[in-house]
């Protein structure tokens, strides 16, 4: 895509989202984390809501920026709502850097710069859906 931004005059965002959520799989998806945080997956506990990745889908295309941006679009507390650095060292050791964080469960993924360049601001928490057992709130 860079290479296609820099040979002509289009412009790109690229949208990266995390693990997509709705309404409908919460409690299925995000349930297990919730009660332990020991279930591991590759995003780093975590997720976005699909109306909040929609709102920034619809502010990505409306957007006049120049070049090609790439944004990561996840939810700003991890799932499950837990100490983020801790949990970070208890699984995965030094493995992995920690890098300073906005608030104390903070999501392993950062979505500052498409709030910070896209006026971007997710609106849902799977505590919207689900209570502190990870169970669904409305069935």
């Amino acid at each position: 895509m860079n290479a296609a931004v820099e040979r002509s005059d289009i412009r790109a965002i690229s949208i990266r989202p995390s693990w997509v959520q709705n309404e409908g799989n919460y409690e299925q998806n995000l349930g297990p984390q919730v009660r332990d945080a020991s279930v591991l997956s590759p995003n780093l506990w975590s997720y976005i809501d699909a109306y909040d990745l929609a709102d920034a889908i619809v502010l990505a295309t409306e957007s006049d920026l120049p070049g090609h941006e790439v944004f990561y679009i996840a939810s700003p507390d991890n799932v499950g709502g837990r100490d983020f650095a801790e949990i970070l060292h208890t699984y995965y050791g030094d493995k992995i850097e920690l890098r300073p964080l906005d608030r104390v469960d903070a999501s392993g993924i950062s979505s500052a710069k498409a709030q910070r360049m896209l006026g971007w601001a997710p609106k849902r928490s799977w505590r919207d859906y689900l209570d502190s057992d990870g169970r669904a709130l409305v069935k």
